[in-house]
């Protein structure tokens, strides 16, 4: 009678990194942002009054919490799906130029300036409490597809710099898609070059930190200002409205300053890559000598 040896499981190398069930790809990357914008684009109408969005409980509901919140969840199953959390909203390098944290903490200051501006006893209190709940869904989606997986994808065709540079056009160029909500063509195109500055800062705030999640949190209290500001605002109060006018110039100042930070640490991580692309390995003298030699050797024939 012949017995086998009893099978023991396969033991896993210890130190070797799981791979992700699905590799990082460029059109994956792109595929959230392509599918919201096609969404968006059919959900809208001309006759959408985009200035009344967030302005009492019923439209924070409406349009922010309840279709903010399911493509947020929608989005965290996909990347759960794709195995993407950790490359997704995880840097695993940050910058070292430190004097780049500038551009996300005077956001951060203009953010909290605001505060004071906003009419807090207008509306009721869980007006406020749904508005909070309705930008950390928008801050969550909305950094998870273009902070987090857009990323991804264009890091696998791209230098840093272009990453940088076409994420931050993209999700300008994402906000485009308010002219179709009843948005002016003015204002749209003002909100399209802000989003694309806002989104440099956003990226900054990622590489200083190598986390998602402060860029969330800040693209959702800039969220939570303004709409809160302009639901409460008293356009007869000229005092209170040229203080937001300077709060809103020296905003474009830091933003403009969060765009020229953005570059440089993009531009600063590709340096080893352009260094490798001008030194490129050359043969050996030794190689150039046996060549010659070889030359020499041959007979006038096959000269």
């Amino acid at each position: 009678m012949t017995t086998t040896a009893p099978t023991t499981p396969a033991k896993t190398t210890p130190g070797r990194r799981r791979r992700w069930p699905v590799p990082p790809s460029l059109l994956i990357g792109l595929a959230p942002l392509v599918v919201f914008a096609a969404i968006s684009a059919w959900r809208s109408r001309p006759s959408d009054d985009y200035p009344a969005l967030g302005q009492t409980v019923d439209s924070v509901v409406r349009a922010l919490v309840i279709p903010e919140g399911i493509a947020a969840v929608a989005l965290c199953l996909v990347v759960t799906a794709l195995g993407w959390w950790r490359i997704a909203t995880v840097d695993r390098t940050r910058t070292t130029l430190r004097w780049t944290m500038t551009a996300p903490i005077l956001i951060l200051v203009v953010c909290v300036v605001r505060l004071p501006l906003i009419e807090w006893t207008a509306l009721p209190a869980h007006y406020f409490l749904l508005l909070t709940v309705g930008v950390l869904f928008v801050g969550v989606f909305e950094e998870l597809m273009a902070r987090g997986m857009l990323l991804v994808g264009l890091r696998r065709r791209l230098p840093e710099f272009g990453v940088w540079a076409l994420s931050c056009v993209l999700f300008g160029l994402l906000h485009l898609l308010n002219a179709l909500a009843g948005a002016g063509i003015g204002p749209t195109l003002i909100q399209v070059v802000f989003a694309a500055s806002f989104g440099s800062t956003l990226y900054l705030a990622r590489r200083l930190t190598g986390s998602l999640l402060v860029p969330v949190l800040l693209h959702a209290f800039w969220d939570f200002g303004s709409i809160g500001y302009s639901a409460t605002a008293d356009v007869h109060d000229q005092g209170r409205l040229a203080v937001l006018g300077l709060i809103g110039l020296f905003s474009f100042g830091v933003l403009a300053l969060g765009v020229v930070a953005g570059g440089v640490v993009a531009w600063r991580d590709d340096r080893p890559r352009r260094l490798e692309r001008r030194w490129r390995s050359v043969p050996p003298m030794a190689a150039f000598a046996l060549e010659a030699r070889g030359d020499l050797a041959a007979p006038a024939s096959a000269r």
